[in-house]
């Protein structure tokens, strides 16, 4: 099959958190894939709320289209009306003047006939207007999960608009998967996976512990994502609370918002409970290594149900012990995950994997990853996407 272009509507900058989409447009670039990758679209309302956020989008428009890989290209196109997710007229002039932003840098890298790649829910009215052989919606969140009210009901009628008119969704947790379906038959799961080259680096003798973590007594327990809302606090502070001996390591932004800003200050005032900051994706491996048990500490409320998580099969591929809340994602790894309900029961879990981890857990854990490599899930969704062109 001729490899067709990709023009891909990220939502994420290219150097932002390091993901599912990033990964993704990576590899089919690897594989001979022209890919244009549009960085996130922020609203005006986005850059006058978070000045560091205006900075760099600032600076990404001045420094125009950009060759990043072999075969990869990123741009960031101006900012978008106030108003998308609360109407649907303003989301389509929005997604116009996206159109015709794009438009001079598909005719400068002559990507002609490209499948249109979306990440966004409101994006629907794009398709159709790149000339394009496929379009495909891939569904990595449930955007009108923990929503109400007006803002709901538009996310929830943009989204089934792309859902209908997409040739292809890749959809990336059972639930996910569950809840698109029968807006499109041509729906297919396909989960999170692990850079498993990337973090086998732990597993190496030669690869030195992070500076940062080294100095922390051990046992580290470790956790490394964004840290907002998305955490269950009740857990965390239980774990620090009742064994001070342990080190609570957190690695990432820490994310300004209002319901719960005080149980993240109560977590603070801990001693043994350590924020390290965020750090670059090349050296996130000599920090887990540097952790002896990796968390998935999940609020179990309506998003986070939804979700697949990138950070399980990344802490699996470095060989690390797992303890997650009970979520149906880590479920499906029970033979290999330590699952709690409760703040008890988790901290039961955590002295569990300490006490049971050997070399032969280890091995197990870096096999299972290895099912799970992002290069795996790019075979099945390059698998679909031929058929879908030779049909």
């Amino acid at each position: 099959m001729n490899k067709p272009d990709i023009l891909c509507f990220s939502s994420s900058d290219w150097h932002g958190v390091w993901g599912s989409r990033q990964q993704v447009m990576l590899r089919f670039a690897r594989r001979g894939y022209r890919v244009l990758f549009v960085e996130r679209q922020a609203g005006l309302e986005h850059l006058w709320r978070y000045p560091d956020m205006r900075q760099r989008k600032m600076r990404r428009w001045r420094e125009g289209l950009r060759q990043v890989q072999e075969n990869l290209w990123i741009v960031s196109l101006p900012p978008l009306l106030p108003g998308r997710y609360y109407s649907i007229t303003i989301n389509r002039i929005n997604q116009w003047l996206t159109t015709r932003w794009s438009r001079p840098y598909l005719r400068k890298l002559e990507l002609t006939a490209p499948i249109l790649w979306l990440y966004n829910p409101e994006q629907g009215p794009l398709i159709g207007h790149f000339n394009e052989r496929l379009s495909v919606y891939h569904c990595i969140d449930e955007f009108a999960a923990n929503t109400q009210g007006r803002k709901r009901r538009i996310i929830t009628a943009l989204e089934q608009e792309t859902l209908r008119q997409a040739d292809i969704v890749f959809a990336n947790s059972l639930l996910i998967y569950e809840n698109k379906r029968p807006f499109n038959p041509h729906t297919y799961r396909i989960p999170s996976g692990a850079d498993v080259e990337h973090f086998a680096r732990a597993l190496d003798p030669a690869t030195p512990v992070h500076p940062a973590i080294a100095r922390l007594p051990q046992p580290r327990i470790g956790y490394i994502g964004h840290i907002n809302e998305r955490l269950d606090y009740k857990v965390l502070e239980y774990l620090a609370c009742q064994r001070p001996d342990w080190s609570l390591v957190f690695v990432g932004d820490t994310y300004p918002w209002t319901m719960d800003a005080h149980l993240l200050r109560q977590l603070r005032a801990f001693p043994n409970v350590h924020f390290l900051g965020r750090y670059p994706f090349s050296e996130i491996p000599t920090l887990v290594k540097g952790m002896d048990i990796c968390l998935l500490p999940y609020v179990d409320d309506e998003r986070g149900r939804y979700r697949s998580p990138l950070k399980l099969y990344e802490y699996l591929a470095a060989g690390k012990p797992v303890v997650s809340t009970d979520h149906t994602e880590a479920r499906e790894l029970g033979e290999v995950v330590y699952l709690a309900s409760t703040p008890e029961t988790f901290l039961k879990r955590v002295a569990q994997a300490l006490d049971q981890d050997s070399r032969e857990r280890q091995r197990q854990r870096v096999a299972v990853a290895q099912r799970h490599s992002w290069e795996r899930r790019v075979d099945g969704m390059e698998r679909i996407i031929r058929e879908a062109l030779e049909s």
